[in-house]
């Protein structure tokens, strides 16, 4: 079972928790600047793609590793 920090840092809850936090933002500030929301949009999903990079890297590493041993 993961425990509550895991579920906390994981890739969907940030992404839905942005696009919570951009609706909210497009919703009640139609003014606030649209580039000030792609940064953020962007790091955010940048962070993602890295994390997930990793985890890829990791599965496959593990992959390879199960696969020598059993040779």
């Amino acid at each position: 079972m993961r425990t509550f920090l895991e579920r906390f840092t994981s890739r969907k809850f940030i992404m839905a928790l942005l696009a919570a936090v951009v609706s909210f933002i497009k919703a009640y500030y139609p003014d606030f600047p649209d580039t000030a929301l792609c940064a953020v949009v962007g790091s955010l999903m940048g962070y993602v793609a890295v994390e997930g990079a990793i985890d890829a890297v990791g599965v496959l590493a593990k992959w390879l590793a199960e696969k020598k041993a059993s040779e």
